[in-house]
């Protein structure tokens, strides 16, 4: 095996080991944490800042979980379900297992081994083929890169089918949003054919902003549907599945086939009922702040600067620089000012890259002038 990309990059001076590109992703690397300020997703916390945080939660004094029974999951589970609009809810340790637990459980509740999802979605893009490996269930995709699904691409979805498997909003495809129209259509569609709606809401709350429409509304399109506790909710960890009640608890062998019973959840599940009180009420403003935001990049660089519109907190910036460039530029900044700007840069040809902003309370420490000035200084 070749070396570590992290021991590749362990030395202070930002010489040409600390330059190497690890398939694009700088998260992790060394460097970040000695920054003290941040653009994207929520501030990094370390060890003592998140036992700190735990501390905090009124529920820190009530019995430890086992192996996902205690009163904290429950109470997790219960507000989740009930933000959602939903029978019953249930806490997984990672999102693929839920995902792939439900997905399987459809599958089985209808005998049947195709499900429908976007070319871009996480689960085509980021599971290592996991639909095929491990469920053994083939895939029909549906929608264009790039694109959100539209109505044209439901038309065309073959009636025998597990699943369909909408990403809201498509990471990957530039955090694209479809119109409501299109998942009324969708929901009226599956209905009558007797095809379940599974979501992949990682980021679905924020992403119900963008539609001014409740979480139960937006959740409400599917059967059932996965939410991330560590995104915008800022746990440490995990996420839960939510659907009807016999439904559910169908899933609760597949969690625990899938290694999913853990000993103790407690950082989770305490972290996350902290992003409920903290972080939730503040969605609407993230979803704002990554609008004014964007509208100040676009300002200053053009409209090539935005690939596509933002519909959520989270939006992609291209910029006039190779993502070479950038990265040495960036690290640089990390090692001398203790700034850090970058998760992932995106090559676009020769002269240009992408990267991804997630608007968070990392943004609390810049006034967007500011922000939009050191992101010209670093593309000349």
């Amino acid at each position: 095996m070749g070396t570590p990309f992290w021991q590749l990059t362990r030395s202070t001076q930002c010489d040409e080991g600390m330059l190497l590109m690890y398939k694009g992703i700088l998260l992790g690397h060394p460097l970040m944490a000695q920054c003290h300020k941040f653009i994207t997703r929520h501030k990094p916390l370390n060890h003592k800042q998140w036992l700190q945080r735990i501390a905090q939660v009124p529920e820190i004094d009530q019995q430890i979980d086992f192996y996902n029974s205690g009163p904290t999951i429950t109470l997790l589970e219960n507000k989740i379900a009930e933000l959602l609009g939903k029978e019953r809810a249930l806490f997984v340790h990672k999102g693929m297992v839920g995902q792939n637990a439900a997905l399987l459980q459809w599958s089985a509740n209808l005998n049947r081994h195709r499900i429908a999802i976007h070319p871009q979605s996480h689960i085509a893009v980021d599971e290592s083929d996991a639909y095929d490996k491990l469920l053994n269930l083939e895939v029909w995709m549906f929608g264009e890169p790039h694109c959100a699904i539209t109505d044209n691409d439901i038309a065309r979805l073959p009636e025998d089918l597990a699943a369909i498997v909408l990403e809201l909003p498509t990471r990957r495809a530039g955090f694209r949003l479809p119109q409501w129209q299109t998942l009324e259509y969708l929901q009226q569609f599956a209905k009558t054919r007797g095809i379940p709606i599974h979501i992949d809401g990682a980021r679905l709350l924020e992403a119900a902003c963008y539609w001014q429409k409740p979480y139960a509304d937006v959740a409400g399109i599917g059967n059932s549907v996965y939410v991330s506790l560590y995104k915008t909710l800022g746990a440490a960890a995990g996420g839960v599945v939510a659907g009807e009640t016999e439904f559910i608890e169908q899933l609760i062998p597949w969690r625990s086939r899938m290694g999913g019973d853990l000993f103790t959840a407690f950082p989770y599940v305490l972290s996350a009922l902290w992003g409920l009180r903290h972080y939730l009420p503040r969605i609407p403003e993230f979803h704002q702040r990554a609008y004014a935001l964007a509208q100040a990049i676009q300002h200053r660089f053009g409209d090539e600067a935005l690939p596509f519109p933002v519909q959520c907190n989270g939006f992609l910036v291209q910029l006039p620089v190779s993502a070479q460039v950038l990265e040495r530029r960036a690290l640089k900044l990390a090692e001398e000012k203790g700034i850090w700007l970058f998760d992932r840069i995106l090559p676009q040809g020769e002269q240009s890259c992408r990267f991804e902003i997630q608007a968070g309370d990392a943004l609390d420490d810049w006034q967007d002038a500011d922000l939009v000035d050191l992101l010209e200084q670093l593309s000349r």
